[in-house]
Formats: structure tokens, C-alpha cells, sequence
């Protein structure tokens, strides 16, 4: 990896790693210059054959300089290593180290931006991330990749979180009487052979390594901060000292910048700024930007402030001076268009039933309500006096299809299963679901062998299902005015037994998945051993697969017939019903490039993509055989352009809300 655009403390701009192909236990060492691998190499090699009791063999690399020197060629010659090197400039076909390097650089990427620690800090976040890979199991292999080369399990109690805020011990003999016990600090890592961890002084810049120290990882680092992040894209953030904590060095490392930089001042109008929050004064952002809405004499006052050098340093902000009124957010429809917020639902009963649009929302209380009453969910009977009956209410939202109209109105009833208590109310919670492997699987496997596919969901699937736990609840709004309590000395004194278990109840998942079980298994069908939600019957032509996920079902097999008696078989019992209309004509695909429309249309523009394969024409296949219809979109209005580009507030705004993603957006009149 590398070069760096920063140095670490140590002065390293480079890392090598070195991947146990076996096990896949990975080791970093850092280094100032390329020609510094073979010295890398050979402390790797003592260690690993030290560490199992084996020779390296081979050693696979890519076709760089530094592997091919003719000093590196004589050392592995005279080990008798085999060297295994990648066509040059064809580094993927080294895939493991490719792919171990990617994961190390975006888990330390991660760690220094969510705990706002400068990059030259890199190297201890790469360590510590590949002492984390070392710990955890992989795709690959069942055991930790450490457990397989040291033959014992790590040992995870001291698990840290990276750049947590602590105070570690300050020892008698380096203290007087009244100074303080301990110093602030910032957690970096672990020292490989020594029983301690890694942490920076914040007050001295120093990096230690400490056995006694109390870390706060539930407290945010940026409370602790006076860092003020701008767009310095020249700074880079920083790591440990050059080499790996293993080789066990330590050394003082000076981290203060003095120089403090007035905050700089840049009047924007074109883009919708949200005003940042004022009890923190850091925004982690790849432009390494802050945007933040200010009056002119509070920027004014801003710049005579003097902002106090941390252990992690000073940056420069960026202040905006635009005055934006919160309405000014939605303002992303060309010709000036406001957009209107989504439709609110309603947050309580009382609300649903005294507003506008009332009848919709009774129609579907109602009709909630019925589904209740046919299930047998509950039976009404005196309060017992022994117990305490968990309370419920009604829960609304809308259905919307894919172009974001309502085509629903939906409630449900739902208990309030946080104030159930283990082992009076409910004992085990947990529901198994496919994996998605079993999905790939199971997908790639009637796409093989050309199998049919339906999918189905069961309605109101919470509702099935018999408790075994005795289980009160309090009534239901709505059902007080509608059932005549005769027998009952007081509306206070009747609860409901419920029979059936019931949205909300912590086993209600459970209970479901226990009840599909007996069903599918009455039905023939036996789980995998891989995955309990996959269920397979029968062979050849008969043979049939279900994918359980929650309530949605994947039904397959070869016979549309099969299909059709499984799902018979299953809505005996259950309310079934399928997802999705049949399509009618072709797909349209919204494309806002003229020349990709142009190239899928006509077979003579071809010759202008000499960079492109000409077997690859796959949607102008679809668009001959009238599958895909493309049509063209402007480019303002492209929804999925939030997902694939950078764009300002206010335009993701206006395509995250278009798309229904994401919280919605409130217009202040």
C-alpha cells in the first residue's frame, strides 16, 4: 500500500502486508521507502515459521520492483521459496492481498473519521484493523485465522474501541504527592508481546503503552474535541511510528500544531445550507467541508476567536454567509416548483378518526379489526387480580406503489411488548430467516436448470400461531364502544386474553416461524441442514423448493402445477396472496444519455465503441425482442442519480424524497 499523501510520526509512507494464504492471518509492517520489503520480508518469515513450526514455501506478489530486485531473488533462491509473481500491471490477479489491503484501508478509514483523529495516524488504525481481521472468522475459514496459526483462541476481552477517549494509570515512581493520578488519553491499539495497549497522551503527544487505564467508549470523542475540520486537501491524516507495534519500539512522537489559522470566509448562494449543530463543531465528510448558516456579525465574532490547538490538531473552516429559510430545502423542482411533503399519517387513534381523510382510515381499522375477530386473537375476561396486562395501540401507514401513490391505507393493532418481563411473559425471542447465500443459491440453481419461480407473502402472518404463555392485555381503542360488556361490572375491570399471538409480543416471530414449520413439514417438505428456512420436497420434475424469509415465500420447481398445489397447500391454513401483477408489455428503463439510447437502438453506432466488447449488446437484444423500452429522462430528474453522484444538499434532498428514501421533509409556512 501506498505511497501515503501523509506521513505517519515515524516518517512511513508505505505498508506491506503478508497473507497466510491458509489461514489467511495477515501482518503489517510500514515502511519509509519500497526497497525496505525484503528486510519486511524476512522478519515476517522468522516470526510465521517461528509461530508454526513451518517453512514458507511459495510466496505470491505482484510484478513490482521491489519483489524483483536481484537481491530479493537470491534471498528466496537460497531459502528455496518459489516465487509466484502476477503479469505486470495486472495486480488482480494477486486478488487476496488486493482485496486484504482494500478491507485494512477502509476499516482504518472508518476508525480515524468517526473518531475524528488526524490522518497521520493511518498505520495505528491499519494495525489495529488487522489485529481485528486476525480475531474474527472468515468466508473462508471457520476458525479465527489467529487460532489456526497459533493453535489457541484470541482472547477478546480487551477489545477496544479505536480512538476511545480513557485515562490511563499514572505509576508512583514517575509522580508526587499531589499530581495527578492519571492522563488523558485516546486509545491507538495493541503492542504485539506486551500485555498493554497502545494510547496517546493528549496533553504531551506522546504515544505510550499502559496496562492500567479506564477507557469511556460510550462517550463521543467529538465532545472532547476542539478541532475544527476544513478543506486542507493537502493535509493528510497520520499513523503510528514506522514500524509495526510488534517490533515493540516507542517513541515520543510531538502531534501539537501551534499555528492557529483565522477561520476563513466564503459567501455562497447556490446551494440550500443546513445549519450545523451548535453543540459540535465537527462534520466528517470526504470534501472535508463544514457548512454551517451564520450571520454576519456572528462570522464576524467567529474570526477573533482563537481556536485552542488539540493533540489532534487545528484545521481551517470554511463559514458560509447564506441566509436560507427552511422552506428554501425543498426548492429543487426546475421552474421554481415548491415540493410538498409526503402525507403524514396519522400518530394516534384519536387522530385517524378526526381527520380529513377519516374514512379511509376507519375502513382500515376495520378491517384490522375483523382480521382480529376471525383469528380468534383474544377472548374478552375479567382483570385477574395476579396479573398485569401490557398495554397496546394503533399503528398507521401508507402503501405506496412504485411511481409513490397510496394505493393503501393500513393499521395494525400492536402490543407493547416492552413492558413484558422474561419469564412471566415470554422466554425464548428468537426467529431464524434465510440466509442470503440460500437465496443466491436457490436462485442460481433454477436458473440452471430453468425452474419456475413465484413469490407469495402471507397476510397478517403475526397473527397466527397459538401462545403458550398467559398473556393480558389492556383493550384496544375502538373496541370499547363497539362491544357490549354485559357481563362485566365495569369497562376497567375487562382485559383480553389473547389466544393468537399478536404484532408486538416479543416471541410473536417465533411463534410464526414454529407454526410455518409444522405446516411445511406436514406438507412433506424437509429443512436443509445449511439453513432451517429452506425446505425442499420431492425429485426429477416433482421436486420442490421453499424459501422462508419471515412472511415472504420463494416457491420453486420445474411443473407450474407443483407450484400451484404447494401454495393451495399453504393457503388451507393461512391467508396467501402473491406479490406483484403479471407485466403487460415492455420494461422502461429512464435513461438521461442520449448516446447510450442512440447505441442501444442502432446497430451502426458500434464502431464508436471500439473500448467495448461487441458481444456485450445485452439491452439492445432486449430493446429488438420488446422486452426493455428506454425512454429519456432529464437529467435534473434522474432518481438514482443520489446513489452514483455527489450532489448538493439540495438536489439530493429533491431525488431522496422523489424516491421515497430517506426521513421525510416538513415545509415551514
Amino acid at each position: 500500500m501506498g505511497p501515503m499523501q501523509t506521513k505517519t510520526p515515524g516518517g512511513c509512507t508505505y505498508a506491506v502486508t503478508f497473507i497466510d494464504d491458509f489461514s489467511r492471518h495477515v501482518t503489517v509492517y510500514f515502511m519509509k521507502k519500497k526497497s525496505e520489503v525484503l528486510e519486511k520480508f524476512k522478519m515476517f518469515k522468522a516470526d510465521m515459521e517461528n509461530a508454526t513450526g513451518r517453512k514458507i514455501k511459495c510466496l505470491r506478489s505482484d510484478n513490482g520492483g521491489e519483489y524483483t530486485g536481484r537481491l530479493f531473488k537470491e534471498y528466496l533462491s537460497k531459502q528455496s521459496i518459489r516465487h509466484e509473481k502476477t503479469v505486470p500491471y495486472m495486480p488482480q490477479q494477486n486478488g487476496l492481498a488486493e482485496c486484504m489491503n482494500r478491507s485494512l484501508v477502509e476499516m482504518a478509514r472508518c476508525m480515524l473519521y468517526h473518531e475524528g483523529i488526524y490522518k497521520k495516524w493511518w498505520a495505528e488504525a491499519v494495525n489495529t484493523s488487522a489485529w481485528i481481521i486476525n480475531r474474527i472468522p472468515n468466508t473462508v475459514t471457520v476458525m479465527t485465522p489467529y487460532e489456526i496459526v497459533y493453535q489457541t483462541k484470541p482472547q477478546l476481552k480487551n477489545l477496544k474501541v479505536f480512538g476511545a477517549l480513557g485515562y490511563g494509570h499514572i505509576p508512583d515512581e514517575k509522580r508526587r504527592k499531589l499530581d495527578a493520578k492519571a492522563f488523558k488519553c485516546r486509545f491507538l491499539g495493541y503492542e504485539d508481546g506486551v500485555k498493554g495497549y497502545r494510547v496517546l497522551n493528549v496533553e504531551t503527544g506522546q504515544v505510550k503503552i499502559v496496562r492500567t487505564v479506564k477507557f469511556m467508549e460510550t462517550t463521543s470523542a467529538g465532545d472532547f474535541m476542539t478541532e475544527v475540520e476544513g478543506d486542507d486537501k493537502d493535509e493528510d491524516v497520520a499513523a503510528p511510528h514506522a514500524t509495526a507495534p510488534s517490533r515493540g519500539q516507542s517513541q515520543t512522537l510531538t502531534i501539537f500544531n501551534d499555528e492557529v489559522v483565522p477561520l476563513q470566509h466564503e459567501v455562497t448562494t447556490e446551494t440550500a445550507i443546513v445549519p450545523a449543530p451548535s453543540h459540535s463543531m465537527i462534520t466528517r465528510s470526504r470534501t472535508r467541508h463544514i457548512e454551517e448558516t451564520t450571520d454576519p456579525e456572528e462570522a464576524e465574532g467567529r474570526k477573533k476567536q482563537i481556536v485552542a490547538p488539540s493533540a489532534i490538531g487545528t484545521k481551517r473552516q470554511k463559514v458560509s454567509q447564506a441566509r436560507v429559510k427552511p422552506s428554501d430545502e425543498l426548492l429543487a423542482i426546475e421552474g421554481g416548483q415548491l415540493m410538498v411533503a409526503t402525507e403524514e399519517v396519522p400518530k394516534t387513534y384519536a387522530e385517524a378518526t378526526t381527520r380529513q381523510d377519516q374514512d379511509e382510515w376507519k375502513k382500515a381499522i376495520a378491517s384490522e379489526r375483523k382480521s382480529l375477530i376471525v383469528n380468534k386473537t383474544w377472548k374478552l375476561v375479567p382483570k385477574p387480580a395476579h396479573q398485569r396486562p401490557i398495554g397496546c395501540r394503533w399503528v398507521f401507514a401508507l402503501k405506496r406503489d412504485e411511481k409513490g401513490q397510496v394505493v393503501r391505507y393500513k393499521a395494525r393493532l400492536v402490543t407493547k411488548g416492552y413492558s413484558q418481563r422474561h419469564g412471566i411473559d415470554y422466554e425464548e425471542t428468537y426467529s431464524p430467516v434465510a440466509y442470503l447465500n440460500s437465496i443466491r443459491a436457490m436462485l442460481a440453481k433454477c436458473s440452471a436448470e430453468g425452474m419456475e419461480i413465484e413469490q407469495c407473502d402471507v397476510d397478517t402472518v403475526l397473527l397466527y400461531g397459538k401462545l403458550e404463555e398467559e398473556i393480558y392485555m389492556e383493550l384496544p381503542e375502538g373496541l370499547r364502544e363497539l362491544l357490549e360488556l354485559a357481563e362485566a361490572e365495569g369497562e376497567d375491570d375487562v382485559v383480553c386474553m389473547l389466544l393468537q399471538s399478536l404484532y408486538g409480543l416479543k416471541q410473536a416471530s417465533r411463534v410464526w416461524n414454529e407454526t410455518i414449520d409444522k405446516h411445511l413439514k406436514s406438507m412433506g417438505f424437509e429443512p436443509a441442514d445449511a439453513d432451517p428456512c429452506v425446505y425442499t420436497r420431492g425429485e426429477g420434475d416433482d421436486e420442490c423448493i421453499v424459501c422462508l424469509y419471515v412472511d415472504d415465500m420463494l416457491i420453486a420447481s420445474r411443473q407450474k402445477a407443483v407450484i400451484a398445489t404447494v401454495k393451495a397447500g399453504i393457503a388451507e391454513k393461512f391467508l396467501l396472496k402473491d406479490i406483484g401483477a403479471e407485466q403487460v408489455g415492455a420494461t422502461v428503463i429512464y435513461e438521461d444519455n442520449q448516446g447510450a439510447m442512440a447505441l442501444a437502438k442502432n446497430v451502426g453506432y458500434q464502431a464508436r465503441t471500439k473500448h467495448i466488447d461487441i458481444r456485450y449488446h445485452f439491452i439492445r437484444e432486449k430493446v429488438v425482442s420488446n422486452e426493455v423500452e428506454l425512454e429519456y429522462m432529464d437529467t435534473k430528474n434522474q432518481l438514482d442519480d443520489f446513489m452514483t453522484k455527489g450532489l448538493s444538499s439540495k438536489t439530493l434532498r429533491y431525488l431522496m424524497m422523489r424516491s421515497n428514501v430517506g426521513p421525510k421533509l416538513e415545509t415551514s409556512n
